[in-house]
């Protein structure tokens, strides 16, 4: 008897996670049974299969040797004694009950790769090695028959040698293609990962539908020892090989991503761009990725080659944007503003949301981008609210109300105060719940605070929701917690007067008037020895003192609020302000790193924890 072929030969592009491995004994039957159903087994058999699960062999054992000397022909319950020997370690056995089939059927590739997997769990490495020669021998035109001797070599972590039985059955079968698949992916477990790449390319290169299967299998050995330099130098050389085929250089762009080679990457993508006439869409979904990563330069390179290429293609307008938002994310990192000198992201910036809002009349977001930008960097008051009064009277509820709240910041920074008291009453008024409605309300707070209004300002913020918006509700409860522990209404201060100078030189920091700001805080801190609202005075100076271009003297500040007061509410915040002075003004990944690893352990339920965490990702990341 003969048994069926069981394991199925899929399309490339179907590609298995691992080598094809032998069929499962309960998936085993005779012809007859597929077609009819196996046939009803008896009670016992279905008691010895639980024993057999719950890892009961030898119990399992004699109920199947009845049932097998009951029923000779049964291969079903065969199989389950040969399975409960190997279980019980009994392989001699188990090699018996192979060869007395064998002896009643004939010599099959199945059953003599059957023996020689027992043989080699046994230890018998030459015996099973033999075997494994004779299911070869048995049956050396099928397919079927290197695999299955192939993947009990494999199963048997005798990877190189399952990989020559495929080179064997190649060469037999004239198909110097067959067995590609296998061979890939034992070259993988073999840690052989450059003959891997080479032969995954090969299949790339002919099914290009194999691509995303393809990716499943080289991310897994990615992080292999020497996985990443083996996969770029297999890519060179299939790049060689071919260098216009499409499939192939989108491989190598997704392999240059994730080893992180964005050099390498962004090539592959200029080149598929051309090639596929993506008309600039490939690359500005590569900047995307790229800014993500932190590869800010060749996101940037990415949108100027789009841009060149397709100046009114369909990507142009997004393109622009993106370039217009990377240039202000790397303003703002550089701490570029018109009063320390020269801006030339700000500037780059400034001029692509100029071109998007010339090629678009209903884009209000890229309005209020460009309004903050001539806000922050350039302190253009008056163009900044040109521009977000438009967008505030605008049909976008959502932008409208942004634009209010920025208009209300730029009274602020212009220093009149009852503009921006309307300006956030009227969003307040507008939208009444969510996010918009609570920074206005925190806003207010805010104002009521500035001008000495204490009482006032704590009522507002005591009433707010502490679940909103994380940035609002950080800042709310930080005012909260100064307004709590400063009001004073005995002692030595029972005017709050500290409280409100602080409240100034808050304000003045807000405006821009750092220098006033900062000795402001200087004469409060020293007439106020000892005083709680001493960590208030060190974090403000910090932030003061980073405006100002130094950098160092701010971490200082924050150093001597920590030492002054350990329990600090702003000793979490401390930490936060202290790593990003670290990362973007003093260019000190590790102490930046540092800062983050100390919030984590000492505040772990800090709500800056979750963005801690992302930012300490990012910092020890390898690009």
């Amino acid at each position: 008897m003969r048994l069926p072929v069981v394991l199925l030969l899929v399309p490339v592009w179907c590609l298995a996670q691992t080598p094809a491995a032998p069929p499962p004994p309960a998936a085993v039957g005779t012809v007859e049974d597929a077609r009819v159903g196996r046939p009803e087994q008896p009670a016992s058999f279905d008691l010895a299969q639980r024993l057999l699960m719950g890892g009961q062999a030898e119990q399992a054992i004699p109920i199947l040797e009845d049932l097998v000397a009951a029923q000779p022909e049964n291969l079903p319950i065969w199989l389950r004694l040969t399975e409960a020997y190997a279980a019980a370690r009994r392989y001699t056995e188990a090699v018996a009950l192979i060869d007395a089939r064998e002896s009643r059927e004939g010599r099959s590739a199945y059953w003599s790769s059957e023996r020689g997997r027992l043989l080699a769990e046994a230890g018998l490495q030459d015996e099973a090695l033999a075997a494994w020669e004779d299911a070869i021998a048995a049956e050396p035109e099928s397919e079927q028959t290197y695999r299955l001797v192939a993947s009990a070599l494999a199963s048997a972590r005798r990877y190189d040698e399952a990989i020559g039985v495929y080179e064997r059955g190649r060469e037999r079968l004239g198909r110097p293609t067959l067995f590609d698949i296998e061979r890939a992916t034992l070259y993988g477990l073999a840690l052989r990962y450059g003959e891997a790449a080479d032969l995954y390319l090969s299949i790339v290169s002919r099914e290009p539908r194999a691509l995303p299967a393809v990716r499943n299998q080289l991310v897994r050995m990615m992080g292999g020892e020497g996985a990443a330099e083996a996969f770029a130098a297999s890519a060179d050389r299939a790049l060689a090989r071919d260098p216009t085929s499409l499939p192939v250089r989108s491989l190598v762009g997704w392999l240059a991503l994730e080893r992180g080679d964005y050099r390498t990457a962004l090539d592959a993508t200029r080149a598929l761009d051309r090639l596929e006439q993506q008309q600039g869409q490939g690359l500005l979904e590569f900047a995307r990725a790229a800014e993500g990563a932190g590869a800010l330069d060749e996101a940037n390179a990415a949108l100027d080659e789009a841009l060149q290429r397709y100046p009114e293609g369909p990507a142009a307008l997004d393109a622009t944007l993106a370039r217009a938002a990377l240039a202000d994310r790397r303003a703002r990192e550089a701490g570029e503003h018109v009063g320390r000198g020269p801006t030339p992201f700000a500037d780059a910036a400034r001029e692509d949301y100029r071109a998007a809002m010339a090629l678009t009349h209903e884009a209000p977001p890229h309005t209020l981008a460009l309004a903050h930008l001539l806000r922050d960097v350039y302190a253009d008051y008056d163009a900044a609210t040109v521009l977000l009064q438009s967008v505030a009277t605008g049909p976008d509820a959502a932008s409208a109300a942004s634009a209010g709240l920025a208009l209300g910041d730029v009274a602020v920074r212009a220093g009149d105060l009852d503009a921006a008291r309307e300006h956030f009453t009227t969003v307040e008024s507008a939208h009444r719940l969510g996010p918009a409605a609570e920074q206005a309300r925190f806003e207010l707070a805010l104002l009521d605070f500035y001008e000495g209004l204490v009482y006032s300002a704590l009522a507002r913020v005591e009433a707010m929701d502490d679940n909103t918006a994380a940035d609002v509700s950080n800042d709310a409860i930080s005012l909260r917690v100064t307004l709590q522990e400063n009001i004073t209404e005995v002692g030595p201060d029972t005017t709050s007067d500290g409280l409100r100078q602080y409240a100034r030189a808050a304000l003045l920091h807000r405006q821009g008037h750092d220098a006033d700001a900062l000795a402001r805080l200087d004469s409060l801190a020293a007439a106020l020895t000892g005083h709680p609202i001493q960590d208030e005075l060190l974090f403000l100076s910090a932030q003061t003192l980073r405006a100002l271009e130094r950098p160092a003297d701010a971490v200082n500040a924050l150093e001597r609020l920590a030492s002054i007061d350990p329990t600090s509410f702003f000793r979490d915040r401390s930490l936060v302000l202290q790593a990003e002075i670290f990362e973007m003004d003093l260019d000190d990944r590790a102490s930046a790193a540092d800062r983050y690893d100390r919030l984590l352990i000492d505040f772990p339920a800090s709500l800056f924890a979750p963005e801690a965490r992302l930012r300490l990702r990012r910092l020890r990341s390898p690009s």
